[in-house]
């Protein structure tokens, strides 16, 4: 253990904690630190050939916890025979890719996009994404189905048996060619594991490896990921989950907050820990956030301890009028940071969807339209507002989708199944995808307006790629009103904004965190007397967007529900003021 930590007791139980544990971690209690130590103390236990686990949810939190591990020399280059990655490409790896596909010769191949793939059962019908189907029973899933505008109890039982058969032959196809998505995968490693005799040779093979399983962020799981956790302490796999029930929004892939309560309960007393204390915030925001969790979880609020204990700055709520969120609330955030010396790059502006966080920011809005141009335009603009390596990612992606489909590369293909068939590695496009990005950036000094834009980019477009299906780039990047709200420009010195989920796991000097009308008085509704239920993932994002900061917490409300956030922060033990804006 490094002189620079002394961890607390909570802290020094987990750290030493022999076997499977269920750990309650709070926002800010230190937990990649605890993970850290807890490696630190295995590596000098463990036999020769044989590693750790470290599984968490998304490549963000992975990449963090693989940079600090190797930071403190804990981690090898490469991992093996310790394993760090996301919970998806640990069932892939060991419990999918060395035994195939039943029934199939084809080399298994993982396709991050499937659920995106159109079942269309017939002409003109509204598409349904693979998603919203079962993929063990071929079911219509009612909730998912619905929230794509597909009501169950307003369709004949034959439109949805026309729906289901298609989206069986869709995933009957697949895998014919050997393609699993996401939830196919975890699909067939619960079957796998259900057999007892293939179970038990696979428990042994990572008992051989693995001295310990870590995953962190469980709450961000869904219910065949918690069975496949389930199994693997069942096993006899020592195997530790760390969570925070309290920020699961992940509800859109059934996500498993009373599900983790009920898996805590199968843990022996002496195996569930907590951590509290938090090392991140000042005391008012730790007392806002404890009043962000439900009434019957949601006790006193955690301790401040680390360098900002005795930071004193209230709850900033910036109270705007209207029904729309305003480009004011970026403004006054800006100057807000201006007095408190803390640089906007350091700061965003958080929300739940992409929408309101560009509204409040003043960046262009993305539409979500597939039409050719459009999409052009959003991924160029996602990019150069990119706050963030998984943003960047995406808009390159996007990016370089686009441009195989306007050269007639993808022919009936998905994106990942053109780069996982063709091998395509990522070092062979990246390059070329960013120096057209950044030739395709809007300028009002060069390009005046968006039909100046247009033409430029065709122009790129038609010298830069290769086009050779009779179809000129004109034909393919049609002119569409919707451009001139894609390319604006966010005012200068102005915050920009993230989503919630992209935040997950950082920290920040200053948050803007970003409420609606539509939205926030059923979370104080809910927050104050448990109802309606159907708000609580909604609580559980203002819980999460607002721990992530550490000095200064600004919350942008709609002015009909202003003074009545103040009185609930301030029930809370919290000082806050309201600036009307």
């Amino acid at each position: 253990m490094t002189s620079s930590f002394s961890p607390t007791a909570e802290q020094q139980a987990v750290i030493t904690h022999v076997g499977s544990a269920f750990v309650d971690a709070c926002p800010g209690a230190g937990k990649t630190r605890i993970l850290i130590e807890r490696a630190r103390r295995l590596r000098g236990a463990m036999g020769q050939g044989r590693g750790i686990a470290f599984l968490s949810f998304t490549h963000a939190a992975v990449s963090e916890l693989e940079a600090r591990l190797a930071q403190q020399r804990l981690l090898p280059t490469p991992a093996f025979p310790s394993f760090i990655g996301t919970f998806d490409s640990f069932v892939w790896q060991f419990l999918i890719a060395p035994f195939g596909l039943p029934g199939a010769v084809v080399r298994p191949r993982l396709i991050a996009d499937t659920a995106e793939l159109a079942v269309e059962p017939y002409e003109k019908a509204q598409v349904l994404p693979l998603s919203c189907f079962c993929p063990k029973t071929g079911a219509i899933l009612p909730m998912a189905a619905k929230s794509k505008g597909f009501d169950l109890s307003q369709k004949s039982d034959y439109q949805v048996q026309a729906y289901e058969t298609t989206a069986r032959r869709i995933r009957e196809r697949l895998l014919e060619r050997g393609h699993l998505g996401f939830d196919e995968a975890r699909s067939l490693a619960l079957k796998r594991i259900s057999d007892a005799a293939t179970a038990q040779r696979i428990a042994l093979a990572l008992k051989g490896r693995l001295c310990e399983v870590i995953v962190d962020e469980a709450q961000d799981c869904n219910p065949d990921d918690l069975n496949i956790i389930a199994w693997l302490r069942d096993s006899g796999l020592p195997t530790k989950i760390v969570c925070d029930p309290n920020q699961a929004i992940y509800e859109f892939r059934g996500g498993v907050t009373d599900h983790l309560y009920t898996f805590a309960d199968t843990f022996h007393a002496d195996n569930r820990m907590s951590v509290t204390g938090n090392f991140r915030s000042s005391p008012n925001i730790c007392k806002a956030v404890a009043g962000f969790r439900p009434l019957a979880v949601r006790g006193s609020a955690d301790e401040a301890l680390g360098p900002n204990k005795e930071h004193t700055a209230p709850i900033e709520i910036l109270s705007y009028t209207g029904r729309g969120v305003p480009p004011s609330i970026g403004i006054t955030f800006s100057s807000i940071l201006k007095a408190a010396a803390i640089d906007p790059a350091s700061a965003p502006i958080v929300a739940a969807t992409k929408g309101s966080g560009a509204a409040a920011s003043g960046q262009p809005l993305a539409l979500g339209s597939k039409h050719r141009t459009l999409r052009l335009a959003e991924a160029v603009s996602e990019f150069h507002y990119a706050t963030g390596y998984s943003d960047v990612k995406k808009a390159m992606e996007s990016a370089h989708a686009l441009f195989l489909e306007l050269e007639g590369k993808l022919g009936t293909l998905s994106y990942h199944q053109y780069i996982s068939e063709k091998d395509v590695e990522p070092l062979s496009w990246r390059s070329q995808v960013v120096s057209l990005l950044g030739l395709l950036r809007f300028s009002q000094d060069v390009h005046y307006d968006a039909r100046g834009w247009h033409s430029a980019a065709k122009e790129v477009m038609g010298r830069e790629l290769s086009i050779d299906d009779n179809q000129s780039i004109s034909q393919k990047l049609k002119w569409n009103e919707g451009l001139s709200g894609l390319l604006g420009a966010a005012p200068a010195n102005t915050a920009l904004s993230r989503t919630i989920h992209s935040v997950k796991g950082m920290q920040f000097p200053a948050v803007c965190v970003v409420t609606t009308s539509s939205t926030l008085k059923g979370i104080l509704d809910f927050l104050q007397a448990g109802e309606p239920a159907a708000q609580a993932e909604s609580a559980r994002k203002l819980y999460v967007a607002s721990s992530r900061a550490e000095k200064l917490l600004v919350i942008a409300a709609p002015k009909s529900q202003a003074q009545r956030l103040k009185t609930h922060l301030e029930a809370q033990g919290a000082s806050a003021n309201i600036r009307n804006i």
